[in-house]
C-alpha cells in the first residue's frame, strides 16, 4: 500500500490519507474498521465520535460483555442511509481509532500553524 500515508492505527482498524498523482490528499481520511471503509472530513470524524459517545450510553449490554458476536448496539455513522451493529468491544476500539486519528490531525495543524509563524 504505498499509495496512502499513515495517520493512526489500533488491532481494530486504521486511518490514513490517500496519495493521487503524488499529493498527499488531505481534505479527507480513509478511516477502515472490520470489513468497511468511511472517506471522513475532519468534522465529519468529530460528529462520528460524538454519535460513538452516545451509542455507548445507549448501550444495554453489560460493561462485561466482551463478546464480539454480541453486537447488541446500535451506532449511528455520519452517513445518515448508514448504521451499524457494534459489539461494546468494537465501540471501545473504534472510539480508540477515531480519537487517535483526531489527536494526530489536529497535532499536524498545530506543527503547520507553528511553522507558519
Amino acid at each position: 500500500m504505498q499509495d496512502i500515508v499513515p495517520i493512526y492505527k489500533n488491532t481494530f482498524g486504521f486511518g490514513f490519507y490517500w496519495i493521487k498523482e503524488g499529493t498527499v490528499l488531505q481534505d479527507a481520511v480513509q478511516i477502515i474498521f472490520r470489513d468497511m471503509g468511511f472517506y471522513l472530513k475532519k468534522g465529519e470524524i468529530v460528529y462520528f465520535s460524538k454519535l460513538l459517545e452516545q451509542a455507548k450510553a445507549r448501550s444495554q449490554c453489560p460493561l462485561s460483555c466482551k463478546s464480539p458476536c454480541c453486537r447488541s448496539v446500535l451506532l449511528k455513522t455520519p452517513s445518515q442511509h448508514v448504521d451499524l451493529a457494534m459489539s461494546r468491544q468494537e465501540l471501545k476500539l473504534l472510539d480508540d481509532l477515531l480519537k487517535g486519528v483526531l489527536f494526530h490531525l489536529e497535532l499536524r495543524e498545530y506543527v503547520e500553524k507553528l511553522s507558519a509563524n
